[in-house]
């Protein structure tokens, strides 16, 4: 019923592997990926057993189920999907940095299910008489994260009003997680009233990232990042996807959505801004008000945002934990979805870490060329096209009879594609390092070389003791064989006088 409606077509792994147990009233530890239909697999049954029980709309009833997550985004996202399948119940939302006086109205108008963040659930439970004894299901989503931030002694608190020891009357419990730290088995043992079903859907040794993702890393110096950003957006989601960006800080996040180099419309998001604020941002977002969402860690994880194709990490995550969920918020519901990191050379160990512990492999790319970056702007400014009434077009026939007539055609149209797609100036840029100005050249030898001191001979013997100056960067790739024989292969970022930067290939 409600959950296709919504949209929901079919079911995930999650859903079909936990919905019999979670209707029958089993207790659940369920490890599960972000991005894999995680919230309907504990809000479709749930529903389905209180409407089946036929809830008594008496005013002031206390409720019969509590999810408690880690961030407000998170509650306010999982309250809104129990509301999209579920008409007849009250559904109700506490998180802090909002106003008391509706929430205490909730309270006393009667509530079925309620969804909150620790600190505010306990504030209620302490000062406004939130009755939470009669619950009978208690789900704690993102458990690990919850942990992470602190609220560990909150949690347990809040369940202490619900639980009694050894009691058969207690709560079902369910909890999720992305990964599964030793408080979660804890928290079971203490309150999970007869034993737990556990769900796997990530196992020990496959990857813990989404796997709808593809995962690529730009090495790229801070200083050039948000020039290199803009065209990262441009070829891998372009005017018309939508992209979320990852940032360290505040700062970095209001600088990047406002920067020139971002040509599609780009918001912050982070913990200065209001918390009303926060969430018409993210509701705009959502809608495809803009295209571009930059976030601090404040949005980092709990976000269920559908169709994101591309998601941008400044930097390599300080814990691994945050990239999964971070690269969850692309390749989403079965899409492929495309996660860039930028790093800095200095950042490389800290990108292996991530690789081993994440069980992914990071491609290694360059910088978007200027072929690709026109060949995505031309795409974007035909669509464009189709977006402009029939009634403006008579406008502008007479002066695209003039333009034809001096220009030609296929000139006067490929000048107008240039300025709609705003790639009228294109820089070359390295592949190695992102530099703007330089040309990567592949060097390709006929006999093994030992060390770079060989190629560097090898080149001022072709031209000239001068050549050393222009050459910023040398170094190995991996070896490759053809026809058996080794064959090495060197890459140089060169940069010429005359201005002529065109990618060269030696054959030695």
């Amino acid at each position: 019923g409600g959950a296709f409606a919504r949209g929901v077509s079919y079911l995930f792994d999650i859903q079909v592997k936990t919905f019999n147990l979670i209707y029958d009233g089993e207790n659940l530890i369920a490890q599960a990926r972000t991005g894999t239909g995680k919230t309907f697999s504990f809000a479709i049954p749930l529903v389905e057993k209180l409407q089946k029980d036929s809830v008594e709309m008496t005013r002031g009833r206390a409720p019969k189920v509590l999810v408690l997550a880690p961030t407000r985004e998170l509650a306010i996202q999982v309250a809104k999907d129990f509301k999209d399948i579920s008409k007849r119940l009250a559904i109700a939302c506490f998180y802090g940095g909002s106003s008391y006086n509706p929430q205490i109205d909730a309270i006393h108008n009667g509530i079925d299910i309620l969804v909150g963040t620790p600190g505010r659930i306990k504030d209620h439970i302490q000062n406004h008489k939130l009755d939470l004894s009669k619950l009978k299901h208690v789900v704690l989503d993102e458990v690990d994260q919850m942990l992470d931030m602190g609220f560990a002694e909150q949690v347990e608190e809040i369940l202490a009003s619900s639980y009694k020891k050894d009691c058969v009357f207690n709560p079902q419990t369910l909890l999720f997680s992305a990964t599964c730290p030793p408080w979660v088995y804890e928290v079971a043992k203490k309150y999970m009233r007869t034993g737990c079903k556990r769900v796997d859907l990530i196992g020990k040794k496959t990857q813990k990232a989404a796997t709808t993702v593809d995962h690529l890393a730009i090495a790229c110096h801070w200083s050039q990042r948000a020039a290199v950003i803009g065209d990262v957006i441009q070829v891998y989601s372009g005017s018309h996807g939508r992209t979320i960006v990852f940032c360290e800080t505040k700062k970095e996040a209001n600088e990047l959505s406002m920067n020139a180099s971002i040509k599609q419309n780009a918001q912050s998001l982070h913990g200065d801004i209001p918390q009303k604020q926060r969430e018409l941002t993210l509701k705009g977002f959502r809608n495809g008000a803009f295209e571009v969402l930059v976030a601090t860690n404040v949005a980092a994880r709990g976000l269920d945002i559908p169709e994101v194709d591309l998601v941008v990490q400044c930097s390599p995550p300080k814990d691994v934990e945050s990239y999964i969920h971070r690269s969850g918020r692309t390749g989403r519901a079965g899409r492929t979805g495309v996660c860039i990191c930028f790093y800095q050379r200095k950042e490389e160990e800290q990108l292996r870490y991530v690789e081993n512990k994440a069980g992914i492999a990071f491609r290694r790319v360059g910088v978007p060329t200027p072929n690709e970056i026109i060949k995505s702007s031309s795409k974007d400014a035909v669509r464009f096209l189709d977006f402009v009434p029939v009634t403006a077009v008579g406008y502008f026939r007479a002066s695209a009879e003039k333009l034809i007539k001096e220009r030609g055609a296929v000139d006067a149209l490929a000048a107008a594609l240039a300025h709609i797609s705003g790639a009228t100036s294109l820089e070359q840029r390295s592949l190695l390092s992102s530099d703007a100005g330089y040309t990567t050249m592949q060097l390709v030898c006929s006999q093994e070389m030992h060390n770079l001191g060989y190629a560097w001979r090898t080149i001022k013997e072709q031209f000239g003791e001068q050549i050393e100056n222009h050459i910023r960067r040398m170094t190995f790739l991996k070896g490759r064989t053809v026809l058996e024989k080794p064959k090495v292969m060197l890459l140089s970022q060169v940069t010429f006088q005359n201005g002529e930067q065109n990618a060269v290939k030696f054959f030695l």
